[in-house]
């Protein structure tokens, strides 16, 4: 077992929500050992905190298109690129602050996010972070979709993306966190660039959903014919690496390193969310 983190010194980012559109103001701060990670809603008037866990995520629906928490009637939402930063980076002791309900888009990935811990440091405390070491395999499935957990010595997540579209190729990938360093250094290079994305034709379904409000091209990609409208990739089967940021910032909500292997099979936040509740039953 590892120490449990927190970072060294505070971190403030701004932006604007990618479903709201609402300005919003983050800053992360250290935590006590076994605090965990914790939302508190500044802008509300108890200032209210909302603890990052499995108990307190919100039921998934297709209007949400992320993940969200609610606890005692406060809600925050689109957390999973902040919480698979501070996976990804091994911090399991932060408080953050946001005077909205959305965290910031940012540019759609966890870069920002991560490059900002990354550079804010962290500190080593006096606690072990419990670990969840699987006996046999996991799993949940639907509509196609796969996600399951087999016992492993270390962590590795694997992911395949696959839709019905003849010029968008399937695409795989697949990683290997069997050390603290190295899961901060694959995360850092290889996974926080990854942006979030949608298919051209979802769009007009995400705008009547009334989400969206605040994406554009300089925070999303939009795919069409298999390739990114007036963008570019900035890694080779970037879709798919996203889909495993948003498993790592899901995952972050068990509060314990895991000891599995991960595969996901074109799996998104409904079924990572009974996939992570089914996990939390082994706790």
């Amino acid at each position: 077992m590892r120490c449990q983190r927190t970072i060294k010194r505070s971190i403030i980012l701004e932006g604007k929500g990618i479903h709201t559109g609402d300005r919003v103001k983050v800053a992360i701060k250290s935590a006590s050992a076994d605090t965990g990670i914790r939302f508190i809603r500044t802008d509300l008037k108890e200032k209210p905190s909302i603890a990052a866990d499995v108990s307190n995520l919100s039921d998934y629906s297709n209007k949400s298109r992320c993940t969200s928490l609610r606890e005692r009637g406060v809600s925050v939402c689109t957390i999973e690129h902040l919480l698979a930063a501070l996976n990804g980076l091994n911090i399991d002791n932060a408080d953050i602050e946001i005077d909205n309900a959305e965290l910031p888009a940012l540019d759609g990935s966890a870069l920002d996010y991560a490059a900002e811990i990354k550079k804010a440091g962290s500190v080593e405390q006096d606690k072990a972070r419990r670990e969840l070491s699987l006996k046999e395999a996991v799993w949940e499935e639907e509509g196609g979709a796969l996600l399951m957990a087999v016992p492993n010595n270390s962590f590795k997540v694997s992911y395949l993306l696959h839709y019905d579209e003849p010029d968008f190729p399937a695409q795989y990938a697949e990683f290997l966190f069997d050390s603290e360093k190295k899961k901060e250094e694959i995360f850092i290079k290889e996974i926080a660039p990854a942006r979030t994305y949608c298919l051209e034709k979802e769009v007009a379904l995400v705008m009547a959903l009334g989400l969206g409000k605040g994406a554009g091209l300089d925070n999303a990609l939009v795919i069409k014919n298999g390739k990114p409208i007036k963008n570019k990739f900035r890694l080779k089967d970037e879709p798919a690496r996203h889909k495993i940021l948003d498993l790592l910032g899901d995952l972050c909500l068990l509060n314990k390193d895991i000891k599995a292997h991960v595969i996901g099979v074109k799996s998104g936040h409904f079924l990572n969310a009974k996939f992570i509740k089914k996990l939390a039953k082994l706790l």
